[in-house]
């Protein structure tokens, strides 16, 4: 029988408070399995040690899992280490790489792994149809698809995620236990794939149409999940409650069920839904893109004064679901960050901030505007100028990001000392 095992990078710092489960390999191991091939998961972040499978005929190496696809990391070090890991534990293996890198820069990616295919789509897409490709015995190019990307998977039309390929207990997120926010195992749903909305510095892996799967698929993957010991959920849709349709009806189902659960969404969206059936629901904590208190200053498409960003916390609060807001450092020209105000703002939050610093990103639309004045003039070709275009922002920046995160994380309802401390 084929054999394909995936492997999952070992990220940056940002696992010290997240590691979310990799539901885009779920999604991909189940359909490959479908179609008779054995499937194995090495997940580097858990293990440096590679599964038991003897021979493998295509090593899958994710280069950002769902969670990060968003805002993924820019260094490929650990990708490379993991790929290095692969050829010498796989000698004969074909190394397949999938996810953001492969289909952004995909020439670049191909060339600096030294992997010998790279797949462009949703991750989970791009495994399945390059896998798909490679199996076929044709020929095939380093760069697949021969143009543009892989069609989406369609979610009424395929199994369940393999939760079996995983320990779903080991991965984990903020979730509650007596009112607290704590570190602990939890599961992934994805609903509704896209965002509507044009934040410049966003990249969006799943693109802006929402492309909701059934409700009753939804229900049937927590009730997956929840037989393998999982009894809290994050919901990675970017927007939650923004479908006109589907949450309502997926509240709805869920309420009652005793199932606990997070999301993210935005302030605006917040603040025209019934939150109050959302917590029925069993949501206890709602993540909101709140950025920065001047984000609607920064001229990049998210035109959110803070007052509704405040209602909606406030919101949020009096139905008894925790706020989370990210905050983003170092968006062009932010007045709070200028000031220092963003960390007595941050301070003021009746919640807690998770905190992540601009990258430039390929995809975004902040970075087309952007690199290639960070880069001597001209577009970059490799992942190294890619970094050196966030690195060159940074240091040209008006005032020391670094010192405003050093001020932040030592805020008491900074999200990761808030779990660190139960």
């Amino acid at each position: 029988m084929t054999t394909v095992t995936f492997v999952v990078v070992a990220d940056d710092e940002f696992e010290r408070d997240f590691l979310q489960l990799p539901l885009d390999v779920a999604n991909a191991g189940a359909l490959l399995r479908q179609g008779g091939v054995d499937v194995a998961v090495w997940d580097r972040r858990l293990s440096a040690e590679a599964p038991p499978v003897g021979a493998v005929d295509v090593a899958v190496v994710v280069t950002a899992i769902a969670d990060r696809a968003q805002c993924y990391p820019l260094d490929l070090r650990p990708v490379r280490t993991a790929v290095e890991e692969v050829r010498r534990t796989w000698p004969r293996a074909t190394v397949l790489a999938v996810g953001p890198h492969a289909t952004q820069l995909p020439s670049a990616t191909l060339r600096e792994l030294g992997v010998d295919h790279v797949a462009r789509g949703e991750a989970d897409a791009a495994a399945v149809h390059g896998v798909q490709e490679l199996l076929s015995g044709r020929p095939v190019l380093g760069e697949l698809p021969l143009s543009g990307t892989y069609p989406p998977l369609v979610f009424d039309e395929t199994p369940l995620p393999a939760y079996d390929l995983l320990d779903l207990t080991a991965y984990t997120a903020e979730t509650f236990a007596g009112g607290r926010v704590r570190r602990g195992p939890c599961g992934m749903v994805l609903g509704v794939r896209g965002c509507t909305y044009g934040c410049t510095f966003c990249h969006l892996p799943f693109g802006t149409r929402m492309r909701p799967q059934p409700v009753e698929r939804t229900l049937a993957e927590i009730g997956a999940m929840r037989e393998r010991g999982v009894d809290s959920l994050f919901f990675l849709d970017y927007v939650f409650g923004l479908h006109p349709t589907f949450y309502k009806d997926l509240c709805t189902r869920l309420t009652g069920s005793g199932i606990g659960w997070s999301g993210q969404s935005r302030a605006e969206v917040v603040l025209r839904q019934d939150v109050d059936l959302w917590a029925a629901a069993g949501c206890n904590g709602m993540w909101l893109g709140a950025e920065s208190p001047a984000v609607a200053e920064t001229a990049v498409g998210k035109r959110v004064p803070p007052e509704k960003i405040d209602a909606a916390i406030r919101r949020l609060s009096a139905a008894g679901i925790t706020p989370f807001a990210f905050i983003l450092l170092g968006l062009p020209g932010d007045p709070a960050c200028l000031s220092g105000e963003v960390v007595d703002w941050a301070a003021s939050l009746p919640g807690y901030f998770g905190l992540n610093q601009l990258f430039l990103r390929p995809g975004t639309p902040l970075y087309d505007e952007l690199a290639a004045d960070y880069n001597d003039g001209a577009m970059p070709t490799t992942w190294a100028e890619v970094e050196a275009v966030t690195r060159r922002y940074r240091e040209r920046y008006p005032v020391s990001l670094d010192e405003l995160w050093q001020r932040l994380v030592r805020l008491p309802n900074y999200i990761g000392n808030a779990m660190a401390a139960v």
